[in-house]
């Protein structure tokens, strides 16, 4: 299974500097990637920071509700939130600027048994901390973040 963050779902729908590296590898993969309740409220700070943000969530809707591009599974949220404390446990004073949101989408995606996780995130320890739990990252973990989270 492909998890992907709201970082990259955003890409998706809202122009960004990632949008034709997200729909490229939409095209190439056509992956139908997990939507949790995790998405739903970053998903909608990025869509409503947009000026055509009504046209643009409906077009979200309809794609969710069709179901090619997403599904929407059973997600224990106690389950990815004990998880989540246990990562954060681990971690947060490794990395400072671990934030919960990040950890709680790696603890799902590691709950929902996911081998890839597609995140743009480089400004928290999300994609390092995923790489920690044996996810296999997309796009790569760049330099900076490989010196800066060893």
């Amino acid at each position: 299974m492909i998890y992907a963050d709201t970082s990259f779902i955003g890409s998706l729908y809202v122009p960004d500097v990632n949008t034709e590296a997200a729909l490229s590898y939409m095209e190439q993969e056509q992956p139908r990637l997990p939507f949790l309740f995790l998405h739903w409220p970053e998903l909608a700070k990025t869509v409503f920071s947009y000026p055509d943000a009504e046209s643009v969530w409906e077009r979200f809707k309809s794609d969710l509700t069709a179901g090619a591009k997403f599904s929407e599974p059973e997600a224990s949220a106690r389950r990815i939130g004990e998880r989540a404390a246990g990562l954060m446990r681990h971690f947060c004073q490794r990395w400072p600027r671990l934030r919960f949101l990040d950890v709680m989408h790696v603890a799902a995606a590691v709950e929902s048994r996911s081998r890839y996780f597609l995140s743009f995130d480089v400004n928290s320890a999300q994609r390092a901390l995923a790489q920690t739990q044996k996810l296999k990252l997309w796009p790569a973990l760049t330099p900076g973040e490989r010196r800066e989270f060893k």
